[in-house]
């Protein structure tokens, strides 16, 4: 069974591993695109006009109107996101066309940029708290220390006796009544202040989660992967312990797209994501690269070992026969390829990834629905 989700996914993303390992294509020479309508007027419109202009913006563009792509267009031709417009604009300029891939591509920007921004300020505001915080216990201080000062003369005076003592435990009465207030006041403002941080710490870790994860399948996204094979290629190298990564692709993904919808691709993608979050083991970290494409970490295991846990996913999802939730219409299986790599000694985290896509690779020219280590295929 399917469960539909809100996020589009529609095809391979804009970006490769050559973006992700830092290598620069050579530009293909295309042929000059016919010239494209700009579907873009930023100036604000009324609320009807804007719904109509969406609607042939995704017409347009050729986009499925699924929620992500009517918020693309609405918050495009709306004009609210700059950095948006600007891309969405590039994107059109590059292809004639906006491609539902990049589009996605796009929007998984966007989104990350807002979670990074909220990020950003969470810290700045914990960070405000923790210097009033500071002052207050310094103040605190300084108080306390006046407060025994102004004791000490207290006690030398009534030591002498007479009118002087007299005044002197008036003083220090009045005094003590002060030092209690402020004791009290600072008391109610740090616990203010412990709340609030408290509640800060739970809002940043919610926007860290939202920064790092992929909106659709809820897998670790693409930079979190990256973060977390750095810290797993550190400890590794420090330790001596075997670290390997698996690179799996969807096969034929784009027919499931045009036979059936990008909204049943979103829900095998969604379908594969759990496949492989439950399959990989408790010890093993699974991210969504883009589009169709998945990563999964395996710390402290070597290659042959992983590839067979990630096998075992294979045959077990090559095996569900799937029908459409909403047609009746049957979907057949969907299979996945994948490539697997071992880390070297001193080995970086580009060249180990680089491995496991070409084995990936050859997974695909051998047939598909198969999995294979680097190095002995």
């Amino acid at each position: 069974m399917f469960e539909s989700k809100p996020p589009s996914s529609a095809g391979r993303k804009g970006w490769s591993l050559d973006t992700l390992l830092g290598r620069t294509a050579e530009p293909a020479a295309v042929a000059p695109a016919a010239p494209v309508a700009p579907a873009i007027l930023h100036e604000p419109a009324p609320t009807t006009d804007l719904f109509t202009r969406i609607g042939g913006f995704l017409k347009a563009q050729r986009l499925d109107p699924t929620p992500v792509n009517y918020d693309l267009a609405y918050q495009y031709l709306g004009g609210n996101d700059p950095a948006l417009v600007i891309a969405v604009d590039a994107a059109i300029a590059r292809d004639g066309i906006l491609r539902p891939d990049v589009a996605e591509e796009i929007t998984q920007e966007a989104a990350n940029q807002v979670s990074s921004e909220l990020v950003e300020k969470l810290i700045d505001q914990a960070h405000q708290s923790m210097t009033l915080a500071a002052s207050l216990v310094g103040q605190s201080r300084t108080d306390a220390k006046a407060y025994g000062s102004a004791l000490d003369k207290g006690a030398a005076a009534m030591d002498a006796g007479g009118e002087s003592a007299t005044r002197a435990l008036g003083l220090m009465v009045e005094l003590t009544r002060t030092m209690i207030d402020k004791t009290q006041d600072a008391e109610r403002r740090l616990a203010e202040m412990g709340s609030q941080m408290e509640s800060l710490q739970d809002d940043l870790a919610e926007a860290q989660a939202v920064a790092e994860s992929d909106p659709l399948t809820g897998l670790a996204n693409r930079r979190a992967f990256q973060s977390r094979l750095a810290r797993a290629m550190a400890q590794a190298a420090a330790e001596g312990t075997p670290l390997s990564v698996a690179f799996c692709d969807i096969d034929h993904f784009k027919s499931i797209n045009d036979n059936h919808g990008h909204d049943t691709g979103d829900r095998i993608l969604k379908m594969v994501a759990d496949a492989l979050s439950e399959g990989a083991g408790e010890d093993a970290y699974v991210g969504r690269f883009g589009g169709e494409e998945f990563l999964i970490l395996f710390d402290g295991i070597m290659a042959r070992r992983a590839a067979m846990r990630v096998d075992e996913i294979r045959d077990e999802l090559s095996g569900r026969h799937l029908v459409s939730k909403t047609t009746g219409e049957p979907l057949g299986t969907v299979t996945f390829s994948a490539g697997v790599a071992q880390l070297l000694p001193g080995e970086g985290d580009g060249e180990m990834l680089r491995r496991a896509d070409e084995a990936l690779y050859n997974a695909k020219n051998s047939g598909r629905n198969r999995v294979i280590i680097h190095g002995e295929d």
